[in-house]
């Protein structure tokens, strides 16, 4: 979750199921406060170095549990004086005072990874569509950002929760427009993201605009939407960590995504629908006792589907996750 400011908040985050989080605050005695409460909860930290380095707390800091160094907010957007030799620079400084520790930066959209791809050790893509633009640019801006990174390097998705009214348009003199995404689409743009590589998911943002004194523990309705997919995501973090991934064990119709891991015995997919506009037939296998629907409320799969002349679709924008029977079946990796 982007957006904490005090340790406090870390206690109910981790109830939800998060396990990292992002600060924007620089003091370097704040940082140690919220890495002391991190190593308690078992959670990492994505925090600035610049404050920290040339500080008292130097040394210590090699000890955070950081997930990574946040060197940059988009040097391709609102940080526009940060060509890629400039940060592969802070890159390097960053790297030669704690080497064990790994970097990042966030990019506002894909494209900018062909520029700066190759800089730190992860990558993070920041992308808020809604309600602007189609879901399905989630995994489109992904995509785009994999073309420029070398094979193997991990890329972090940053996703919208918060709503775009709350911050100045473009245009100052026209209505603001925005909503807060609803769970279904926070769920989708979660779910799209793992499906298309991405490593890690962050929220933006627990915080409220500047000189908001709220934050979304304030707005129960809109935290509820996020904190289902947190818990959704901390129940798949061993299959999606330590499982082996496989080829998705059954044909799809067009507009149908799936990706499919092997975990302990148990084959798990997850299968969305990219579309916009249209359900998309069912793959007949999943309706297959075989297989169990997870977070649903119904164990059937037909119950959880729209049914057209005795065909099975799944909705626009739907995401199921499926696990298989235990079978001690070998299933080569891709």
């Amino acid at each position: 979750m982007y957006g904490v400011s005090s340790p406090a908040q870390l206690v109910r985050l981790k109830g939800f199921g998060f396990n990292s989080f992002f600060t924007r605050d620089k003091n370097p005695a704040f940082l140690s406060i919220l890495a002391r409460e991190a190593k308690r909860q078992k959670m990492d930290m994505v925090v600035y170095p610049e404050g920290v380095i040339s500080s008292t707390f130097s040394a210590a800091a090699k000890s955070w549990p950081i997930a990574a160094w946040y060197l940059v907010d988009e040097p391709d957007g609102t940080n526009k004086l940060w060509p890629a030799e400039k940060l592969a620079a802070l890159d390097a400084a960053n790297k030669k005072w704690s080497p064990n520790q790994r970097t990042t930066f966030v990019i506002g959209q894909g494209s900018p990874a062909l520029k700066y791809g190759k800089i730190s050790d992860i990558l993070m893509v920041d992308w808020y569509p809604v309600p602007h633009l189609p879901l399905e640019s989630v995994a489109q801006q992904l995509d785009i950002a994999r073309q420029g990174v070398p094979a193997g390097k991990p890329i972090w998705a940053v996703l919208q929760s918060f709503n775009w009214k709350d911050y100045p348009q473009r245009n100052p003199r026209k209505p603001r427009i925005g909503r807060f995404p609803y769970h279904e689409e926070i769920r989708f743009m979660s779910y799209a993201a793992i499906v298309h590589g991405a490593r890690g998911i962050y929220y933006l943002t627990l915080r409220r605009p500047d000189g908001e004194p709220r934050t979304l523990f304030d707005f129960p309705e809109h935290l509820s939407r996020v904190t289902r997919v947190a818990g959704e995501l901390k129940s798949l973090l061993p299959i999606l960590d330590n499982g082996t991934p496989i080829p998705v064990p059954f044909p799809l119709a067009d507009g149908l995504e799936a990706a499919a891991w092997r975990y302990r015995f148990r084959d798990y997919v997850i299968v969305l629908n990219r579309s916009k506009m249209f359900s998309i037939p069912f793959p007949e296998a999943l309706l297959d006792r075989r297989w169990r629907p997870l977070f649903e409320t119904r164990r059937d799969t037909k119950e959880l589907l729209l049914e057209k002349d005795g065909v099975f679709h799944l909705r626009s924008y739907d995401v199921m996750v499926f696990e298989s029977r235990f079978s001690l079946r070998r299933t080569p990796a891709k």
